[in-house]
C-alpha cells in the first residue's frame, strides 16, 4: 500500500461503529476491531488466535456464522446472542476466496441491536430466521460428529416418529422422561435432545442412579462443604449439579433411585434449588432434567417405591424408544452402520454376507442395539475373513428362531387360523404404533375401509 498504509487502514477500521471480525476458514481469529471487542465484552488479546467454534462453545456468542458461511458460501445475515447478558447483535458474514477459488477469509461485521436499528415486527422476522439457522447448524454438527448415534439410525416408522418427538421436545424447557428396554439407546436420545436445545453449548452430565451407592449419592450429586463428614476432603467438593450448571443433567436409571433421595430430586426440579451436604443455605440451579428408565414407574408408584409427585414432575414430556425386535427392518441398516464404524476404528475392510444378515434379522436381540453393536464388533475382530458368513457368527445368532421377529402364531391348527392370526398380529401392531387408522392403512397398503372392517372382525381397539 502506498497512499494508505496498513496501520492507517487498521486505525480507520477501529473508528467504525460496526464490529468487524476476521477468521481463517478453520475458525482461527486473525483480527477484530475495537467495536467488535465492545460488543463481545472481550479484549482484543482475549479474542486473537482463539477459535470461534471454541468461543461459541464457551457461550461468548451463539451461533458462529463461520460454519454457516463454509456450508453455504454466500453472504448471510442473522442475529447473534452475546454471552449471558441478553444482548444481541445483527451480523453479516462474507466469504473471501483466493485465486484458486478456495476459502481464504471469513469476514463478519455486526452491530448491537436496539430499537433504533430494527422495529419489533422486523425483529421477530429476523429472530425466526435466526432460529432456523441455529437449528440447521445444530443438525449439521450432530451429523458430522463421530460419536455413537446408532439409536437414531433407521427407516422404521416407530423410530422415525421417536426421533421427530425428540426434536420437538428439544425446543421446550421442561423435564423429559425417556422410557425403553435396556440397550435401546435412551442415553443417545437424551444427548440428542440436549444438542438440539438452547443449552447445546453447555455441559451434558450423565448420572447413573443405579451405579452410585446410596451413601455417596447425595454428596456426588450436590457436593459437600469442607469437613462435612468423616473422610471428606478439606477443600470440599463440587457436585454434578453444579458441574451441569446452564446445561442438562441426565439421570439414567431413575427407577433405581432410593426413596430417601427422591425428595431431593423433586426439590431440584420443582424449586430449582439444592442443598450441598454440610451447608445450611440452599443454592439455585439452572439445569434441565432428563431422566430415563427401563422400569415401569407407574407400577413402582403403586408399590410405594417411587414418589408419585416426582413421577409427574419428570413425566412432563416423554418419549418411548422402541426395542429392536419391533423394528426388524432396521437391522440391516444398523449392521451396516456398525460395520462401517468398526471398520474405520480397526482399519478393517470387512463385510457381512446376505446370509449372515438374514441370521441377524432372525434373532430377537433381547439386549437390543447395545447387543447388536457388541456382536458386530466381536465378529469383525475375531473373524479371519474379509467376507463374514454365517459360520463366523456366534452360536446363539446362528441357532436363532427364524420366527423370533415375526408375529407369534399357534403351535398347530388349520392354515386359515394361522393366516388369520398373522393378519391380526400385523394389523394390531400397525394400529398400536400409528396415530390414525389412515396412517396404519397406508403402512399396511390396504384401503382404510378394509382396515376398519378387519379391526371390527378381530375386535381390536381403533384410534
Amino acid at each position: 500500500m502506498t497512499e494508505l498504509e496498513k496501520e492507517d487502514l487498521l486505525k480507520i477500521l477501529d473508528t467504525i461503529h460496526d464490529g468487524i471480525y476476521v477468521t481463517k476458514p478453520d475458525g482461527t481469529t486473525v483480527w477484530v476491531n475495537e467495536a467488535s471487542c465492545n460488543i463481545l465484552k472481550k479484549s482484543r488479546e482475549e479474542l486473537l488466535k482463539r477459535n470461534v467454534f471454541d468461543l461459541e462453545k464457551e457461550g461468548v456468542f451463539t451461533p458462529s456464522i463461520t460454519e454457516l458461511m463454509l456450508e453455504e458460501p454466500h453472504s448471510v445475515s442473522l442475529i447473534q446472542h452475546i454471552g449471558n447478558t441478553g444482548s444481541k447483535s445483527l451480523v453479516s458474514g462474507h466469504l473471501i476466496k483466493d485465486e484458486n477459488g478456495d476459502p481464504k477469509w471469513v469476514v463478519t461485521h455486526g452491530r448491537e441491536l436496539n430499537t433504533d436499528i430494527v422495529s419489533s415486527t422486523q425483529y421477530e422476522e429476523v429472530e425466526a430466521v435466526l432460529n432456523r439457522y441455529i437449528q440447521e447448524l445444530r443438525e449439521r454438527r450432530i451429523n458430522h460428529e463421530e460419536e455413537d448415534v446408532q439409536s437414531l439410525v433407521g427407516e422404521n416408522p416407530l423410530i422415525k416418529r421417536t426421533v421427530e418427538q425428540a426434536e420437538k421436545i428439544a425446543g421446550v424447557e421442561a423435564s423429559v422422561l425417556i422410557t425403553g428396554e435396556t440397550g435401546v439407546g435412551k442415553n443417545v436420545f437424551a444427548n440428542y435432545i440436549h444438542k438440539l436445545s438452547d443449552r447445546y453449548n453447555q455441559p451434558f452430565i450423565q448420572v447413573n442412579c443405579g451405579a452410585i451407592p446410596e451413601s455417596l449419592f447425595e454428596s456426588e450429586l450436590f457436593g459437600y462443604k469442607k469437613g462435612a463428614f468423616t473422610g471428606a476432603s478439606e477443600k470440599g467438593k463440587i457436585g454434578l449439579v453444579e458441574v451441569a450448571e446452564g446445561g442438562t443433567l441426565f439421570l439414567d436409571e431413575i427407577g433405581e433411585l432410593p426413596l430417601s433421595l427422591q425428595v431431593k430430586i423433586l426439590q431440584l426440579i420443582q424449586d430449582k434449588t439444592y442443598l450441598p451436604v454440610g451447608e445450611v443455605e440452599t443454592r439455585s440451579a439452572d439445569v434441565r432434567i432428563i431422566a430415563a428408565t427401563n422400569k415401569d414407574l407407574i407400577k413402582l408408584v403403586e408399590e410405594k417405591k417411587f414418589r408419585d409427585d416426582l413421577y409427574y414432575r419428570l413425566n412432563v414430556l416423554s418419549i418411548h424408544v422402541p426395542p429392536l425386535r419391533e423394528r426388524p427392518d432396521d437391522i440391516f441398516l444398523l449392521v451396516q452402520h456398525f460395520t462401517n464404524s468398526y471398520n474405520k476404528k480397526y482399519t478393517f475392510n470387512k463385510w457381512f454376507t446376505g446370509e449372515a444378515i438374514d441370521e441377524f434379522q432372525a434373532y430377537s436381540w433381547p439386549g437390543n442395539i447395545r447387543e447388536l453393536s457388541n456382536v458386530v464388533e466381536r465378529t469383525l475382530v475375531m473373524s479371519d475373513h474379509q467376507e463374514i458368513g454365517v459360520g463366523d457368527l456366534p452360536a446363539n445368532i446362528r441357532d436363532a428362531d427364524p420366527f423370533a421377529n415375526k408375529p407369534r402364531i399357534a403351535e398347530s391348527g388349520p392354515l386359515r387360523e394361522y393366516l388369520e392370526q398373522i393378519e391380526k398380529n400385523y394389523i394390531e401392531h400397525a394400529v398400536k404404533h400409528t396415530k390414525t387408522t389412515r396412517e396404519a392403512a397406508n403402512i399396511l397398503e390396504i384401503p382404510q375401509s378394509t382396515l376398519m372392517r378387519k379391526i371390527k372382525k378381530y375386535n381390536l381397539n381403533k384410534k
